[in-house]
């Protein structure tokens, strides 16, 4: 598994969002860290995202952004909320779901890596129209 800057990002903010004492200052550290996450690593891990239908540069570039970190927000901060209602002591709870959180997203890099490595060689073995097969 090769550990991501992104992921790593992601993790860190998830842990320091979690250790935070008031609520109000969560959803920006996850902000923060996401963005990070997604400029040092693409796409990154996301819950939901929405990429419109239209060749507009803007709008293929912040849509998909804003949706992927409002529902990862969202989850992430009712996470927190769950973890911190439990009896495991705050700062435990927080370093395990930051570690899981850069678990989770490497491993799924890993594997998008290597679906897209098989695909990749897939389309390279397959013969091309313009070729003729052999008979």
């Amino acid at each position: 598994m090769k550990v991501r800057l992104g992921a790593v990002s992601r993790g860190a903010g998830v842990t320091l969002g979690c250790l935070a004492p008031r609520s109000s200052a969560r959803s920006p550290i996850l902000f923060v860290a996401y963005a990070v996450g997604w400029l040092l690593d693409k796409p990154g891990l996301q819950v939901f995202v929405v990429v419109p239908d239209t060749e507009e540069p803007w709008k293929r570039a912040t849509v998909p952004f804003a949706t992927s970190v409002g529902s990862w927000s969202a989850v992430m901060l009712a996470a927190m909320a769950a973890l911190r209602r439990t009896s495991i002591p705050t700062p435990i709870a927080a370093v395990t779901l930051g570690g899981a959180v850069v678990v989770i997203d490497s491993l799924l890099a890993d594997l998008a890596e290597a679906r897209e490595g098989t695909g990749a060689s897939d389309a390279d073995d397959a013969p091309s129209a313009s070729q003729p097969s052999p008979a």
